[in-house]
């Protein structure tokens, strides 16, 4: 990686607010010192997701990921430590002069984005000039796309005789690297080949604006009709939005995304003057698009195909969008038109009194479901509101699921209270009196399987106390996985603000994540100094029991007697009586 001064990655540590940078994309609720939330990294309804302003780190305790501001910058964007490092630093006005000496991933990561970019040109340059791009000209004016649209869209074609493999390799660009970024593949003879033939490309493009992929339009029979570039370094799918950088501006004035279903959707509402509009690219909806989403809009209008699939992605999309704390509305385009089609035949006025007529999550999938219920027969009822109480469940917002359980009520001709009983504890209740606050969360101890409770006791008296740490030695520990984090802990010093993003940057990853449970635990001492002075104190005595027990238990039957070491024996057996010895 590039060697950052740690004196500055120890700045943009000190200005960062942990609690803020993942709040803006997770809702969060205090719960003791902490806070917690439903985990960004997998799908889940009880909120596991645990955030230590003290610390500035994170833990789920569901699936395991951990670490603090620059590990969450890393997993929820896909970047390298040196790229999650500047765009922190940018958060928090801290100037990075670095050495520019790159690691050896993070100098493949750099060449695959050049030579992604040089692919972009590439292909915008044959769909412009190349007459055997004619048939893609012809098929982007079928499309009503205006030349703006073509070049800020950066629109491409790759010929049925691919070229770019023997262009890109003309200026430097190494074989490895066209097949790493995906845009090589290997024959069976096993040399390069391009990976797209024949079709009409859109460059996908970061936050930062890289090109980190392409999807790929056939312009003939051939299937799929739609091809992405493969799963990559720089590349994923589920963590990408086609559209939202060329949007970003618009979106975060407006603080409002309008989520479509393919490319060409998104390239006609920008022509139109939609600069919000963006899509997946060709998959459902993600906890990770969710995410992404958040960090620029604080809700979205999905606006996918009119037909029972378009209308199914939709809701599944919403729910998504409505679990990661975004208010969520679904549109319907008229007459079973795409929103380019619509927006091609009747301009922007048609698409926006559709979009002005979403409803939400709630109602529309209330209204799609007794659609396709036909006759609301009692069972009927039943169907369509357990189903609906499952997605209302999902909304971090009591106050919306509230709202939404009365109004469903009133839609189904449903008793209230028996509805909200059936609902589970997922759904408010019906108050019968003064509301009063919800108890506390507690945070359970954490016992790692792997790490003894020994091992475990005294590491987290130390996290609470670490200065503490190099005053213990390693020895006292019993296991490999205890001692690293010690080995860390000592490392991590100073111990103001900041400390456990050292810690854990210097563990391994095998012992990370026990590390990041440890400093979210939420067990709290009086005088932390004087548990691990008596913790060490009784430790040391266990050990010496051990020690001397043998010698003791074998006096006598013609054996000579040491008074002295018996006597310590029996006081050391009557100081620790009903401790566990081992």
């Amino acid at each position: 990686m590039a060697m950052i001064p740690p004196e500055t990655l120890e700045l943009i540590r000190t200005r960062l607010d942990i609690v803020e940078l993942v709040g803006e994309c997770v809702p969060l609720s205090r719960a003791g010192r902490n806070l917690k939330g439903r985990c960004p990294f997998h799908q889940e309804r009880s909120p596991s997701f645990i955030v230590s302003p003290e610390r500035q780190t994170f833990h789920c305790f569901g699936c395991g990921e951990g670490g603090d501001a620059f590990s969450f910058v890393m997993k929820t964007e896909n970047l390298a430590f040196t790229e999650a490092a500047e765009k922190l630093a940018a958060r928090v006005g801290v100037v990075i002069e670095a050495d520019k000496t790159l690691g050896p991933e993070d100098r493949a990561r750099l060449r695959m984005k050049e030579a992604l970019e040089y692919a972009a040109q590439h292909y915008h340059a044959l769909l412009q000039r190349d007459p055997a791009a004619e048939a893609a000209r012809k098929y982007v004016a079928s499309r009503h796309l205006n030349a703006a649209s073509v070049d800020g869209f950066v629109l491409g074609y790759a010929p049925r005789q691919g070229n770019l493999v023997a262009a890109a390799r003309r200026k430097g660009f190494e074989e490895e690297i066209l097949m790493k970024a995906g845009l090589a593949a290997k024959r069976a003879d096993g040399s390069p080949r391009d990976y797209f033939f024949d079709r009409l490309m859109f460059p996908i493009r970061d936050g930062k604006g890289s090109v980190i992929g392409f999807g790929g339009r056939t312009l003939g029979d051939g299937e799929p009709k739609y091809l992405n570039s493969p799963e990559s370094p720089v590349f994923s799918k589920s963590r990408v939005l086609y559209g939202l950088f060329e949007g970003a501006a618009a979106v975060r004035k407006g603080r409002k995304a309008h989520l479509m279903e393919g490319y060409m959707d998104v390239i006609a509402a920008h022509q139109h003057g939609l600069k919000t509009a963006c899509a997946p690219l060709g998959t459902a909806l993600t906890g990770e698009h969710a995410m992404l989403l958040k960090r620029y809009a604080d809700s979205a209008v999905i606006v996918f195909d009119a037909d029972a699939a378009g209308q199914t992605a939709a809701v599944r999309g919403a729910e998504v969008a409505l679990a990661a704390g975004l208010g969520v509305r679904v549109g319907t385009v008229p007459e079973g038109k795409d929103p380019d089609e619509l927006l091609h035949a009747k301009g922007l006025e048609a698409l926006q009194g559709a979009l002005d007529a979403a409803l939400d999550l709630v109602a529309f999938k209330t209204e799609l479901l007794i659609k396709r219920a036909g006759e609301l027969t009692p069972e009927a009822k039943s169907a369509v509101a357990k189903d609906v109480l499952s997605t209302i469940s999902q909304c971090p917002d009591e106050v919306l699921k509230d709202e939404w359980v009365r109004r469903l009520a009133l839609r189904l001709g449903l008793n209230e209270e028996s509805l909200r009983r059936s609902g589970g504890k997922a759904i408010p209740q019906a108050r019968r009196g003064p509301a009063t606050a919800p108890s506390p969360v507690k945070v359970e101890p954490i016992r790692p399987a792997d790490i003894p409770t020994w091992d475990l006791q005294l590491l987290g008296v130390l996290f609470k106390t670490p200065v503490s740490a190099r005053d213990v030695e390693e020895a006292v520990l019993d296991s490999d996985a205890g001692r690293a984090i010690l080995a860390g802990l000592r490392a991590a010093g100073p111990y103001g603000e900041g400390w456990g993003g050292r810690l854990l940057e210097a563990l391994p990853p095998a012992e990370r994540g026990a590390a990041s449970r440890l400093l979210v635990d939420e067990l709290g001492y009086e005088d932390p100094a004087g548990v691990l002075s008596a913790m060490l104190d009784k430790r040391r005595r266990l050990k010496r029991l051990k020690e001397i027990e043998p010698a003791v238990l074998s006096m006598g039957a013609g054996r000579p007697v040491d008074a002295g070491l018996r006597d310590e024996y029996q006081r050391l057996v009557v100081e620790l009586k009903g401790t566990k010895r081992g």
